[in-house]
């Protein structure tokens, strides 16, 4: 045990006698415990990915040991280096390891230094044969001694390179170690893939050393680096709505409701019939019924809920309604049925999408209800903090929108700002989340008549995103429909009509997905739309997962109100751009492309189509940059627009 009074070393040894104080171990904590000397509660070690290392650590643990394994132990704190190791072999004095042998854990501490130096130690993990990915994450275990007072923090660092701290590294994140609760889990993605990349744990401490006021002792254990890969894959994605009640339905009617899967749970934080503020939470588990849940610790609204690293987290909403946002951030843990008050997001959101990324990182984009923006905030689900990332382009603000996250990228589609919306945004995220390149694609394909829609549900799950329901501008009224995005593809597909509720809105972060057997399912609970003619509430419990899988890319099975040609997208292009337009009958239709002196340079489609809204690919690649024009004609009907190539 090493004293505060370590300060006064210049003291004789007879004061020490005297307050009954000694210099007691250098290799144990400033603040003796006795905590955790019988291993209790301690969560199994869960993989999250294929482990393409580990190190359970149960072994030896010194300076020698460790290099044998191929870690490279460095110290780099200022001043002369203190009385022990850089890292060492656990001390079951100060707490026992995370599982295995009670000293079966790396540690350092504040005697690595000298004083009141600054700490810097670095443990350079080994590399890993065949490289790592940019799928790859550094998983491990952490903590310092419960109860302690003195801060010790930890960097997370990561190289394509090199393998001493003077090189080119990046930081992927830092958190103080856990004081409160034991061993605890953290998790960081690499920044990007090497054949020669390696993570770092740093420990790294300012006003550290023995006479220092921000150092104690810290323990890792546990160590695996685990690829995700390309996720869960299916072969079967349903292109039909479920029967009505083949799934029961939910015990209260709601709207402006969150959802998220759990393992075979689905948890729903419901407001009220009339769309306000509460703390129910209702759990469905697969192939069972609803049971009600442990309440959230304040009442909510129009905020999101997002499963991270074997947690749920709600995300802002309205405290009394969706126009009273707050800025809370709940968590709620599964094994002890308890909820806990997070870092709160930077302003207070409604009406925004929240999406999880790597297991460790929780994306919330737009809102809030009033005067949305199209800013971006992360939240660091292992050292609990929140920043910014890039936010969306220009036309990108909005808010009661369809938001959904796989893999690298975001989707954002239609919703609301100072009118209704159509267009569609992609976001890929770079390797530490701190930069998303974001991109308009082809607006979610709606009926000419609509000026866009409000309020959808969207999910994401992995090569699908899908936009449900919402608010038609235009005509008004809800929509029964779905589109769906291939993200493979990069293009919309077929459109399912037909929900058995009938058409719904305010479900914007309601729907949630999973794979069930070989089958993906979207499950939407609740919603706002006609209950028996009179626009309200919903119990509906409906489910897209029947029929036939989808096959291919389809025109829209919408049926368009008039004859429309679009604008082309992108434009200017080069060389591909995408040209769309609808049909209300069926008929010969042709499309031609023609230079700007009138002369004719190709014909798209020359023949008799049905009912339905179409997209045709034109490749300008053979053309020198100018001004080109498009031709639809078909019946009565005929429009030109204009287009630029510019290569």
């Amino acid at each position: 045990m090493k004293n505060k009074l370590f300060l006064f070393l210049s003291l004789t040894v007879l004061v020490s006698v005297l307050v009954g104080l000694t210099i007691g171990d250098p290799w144990g904590s400033k603040t003796q415990t006795t905590d955790n000397i019988i291993n209790v509660n301690t969560p199994p070690h869960v993989s999250y990915g294929t482990v393409v290392y580990v190190d359970s650590l149960n072994g030896v643990n010194d300076t020698t040991a460790l290099k044998e394994r191929g870690y490279k132990p460095y110290y780099r704190g200022t001043g002369a280096q203190g009385t022990i190791a850089t890292w060492y072999q656990g001390q079951i004095a100060v707490f026992n390891a995370y599982n295995g042998p009670s000293t079966g854990y790396v540690a350092a501490n504040y005697s690595v230094v000298t004083g009141a130096n600054n700490i810097d130690s670095w443990l350079v993990l080994p590399r890993v044969a065949g490289g790592l990915l940019a799928t790859d994450s550094l998983i491990f275990y952490e903590r310092s001694a419960t109860g302690s007072i003195y801060p010790d923090s930890v960097r997370v660092m990561y190289s394509a390179n090199d393998s001493i701290p003077e090189g080119s590294w990046t930081e992927l994140g830092r958190f103080k170690t856990n004081t409160t609760t034991g061993w605890q889990r953290q998790a960081f993605k690499a920044a990007a893939a090497s054949v020669n990349g390696r993570f770092a744990i740093r420990y790294c401490v300012v006003n550290g050393g023995p006479s220092g006021t921000n150092s104690d002792y810290i323990g890792i254990d546990a160590i695996t680096i685990e690829r995700s890969g390309s996720g869960p894959t299916a072969t079967f994605y349903s292109s039909q709505w479920c029967a009505a009640a083949t799934f029961p339905p939910v015990p209260s009617a709601t709207y402006f409701q969150a959802s998220a899967w759990l393992g075979d749970t689905l948890y729903v934080a419901t407001p009220t019939t009339a769309g306000a503020g509460a703390n129910t939470i209702i759990r469905y588990k697969l192939g069972g019924s609803w049971t009600t849940g442990v309440p959230m610790p304040g009442t909510k609204v129009g905020g999101t809920l997002t499963a991270c690293n074997g947690k749920l987290y709600y995300v802002g909403g309205g405290t009394a309604s969706i126009l009273t946002p707050d800025a809370a951030v709940y968590e709620y843990t599964p094994s002890t049925g308890t909820w806990a008050t997070k870092a709160p997001l930077p302003v207070a959101l409604a009406g925004h999408g929240a999406g999880n990324w790597g297991d460790s990182v929780i994306f919330v984009v737009g809102g809030p209800y009033s005067g949305p923006t199209g800013n971006v905030y992360v939240y660091n689900v292992p050292t609990n903090t929140w920043r910014t990332s890039t936010a969306m382009p220009t036309g990108g603000a909005r808010r009661t929108f369809a938001f959904g996250i796989s893999g690298n990228q975001l989707f954002v589609g239609a919703g609301y700002s100072t009118a209704f919306m159509k267009t569609f945004f992609v976001g890929t995220i770079g390797s530490n989340a701190s930069t998303i390149t974001w991109v308009q694609k082809a607006d979610v394909p709606i009926p000419p008549a609509w000026t866009g829609l409000s309020r959808p549900g969207g999910v994401a799950f992995m090569d699908r995103f899908y936009v449900i329901g919402g608010e038609r501008g235009g005509p008004g009224g809800y929509r029964d429909s779905v589109n769906i995005w291939n993200i493979t593809l990069q293009t919309w597909q077929t459109v399912i009509i037909g929900k058995p509720g009938g058409g719904m809105s305010n479900i914007c972060n309601a729907p949630a997905a999973r794979k069930v057997n070989d089958t993906v399912k979207v499950f939407i609970p609740g919603g706002y739309g006609l209950v028996g003619g009179v626009a309200g509430a919903s119990t509906n419990f409906d489910v897209i997962g029947c029929g036939p899988t989808l096959t291919g890319i389809a025109p829209s099975i919408m049926t368009p109100e008039t004859y429309s040609l679009s604008q082309n997208y992108p434009n200017p292009f080069n060389p591909v751009t995408k040209i769309n337009f609808a049909l209300p009958k069926s008929g010969l239709v042709t499309l031609k492309v023609y230079d700007v002196l009138g002369k004719e340079i190709t014909t798209l489609v020359n023949e008799v189509k049905n009912v339905g809204a179409y997209t045709v690919d034109f490749n300008g690649s053979n053309l020198s940059s100018g001004v080109y024009f498009y031709k639809l004609s078909s019946g009565d009907f005929t429009s030109i627009k204009r287009m630029m190539l510019i290569k």
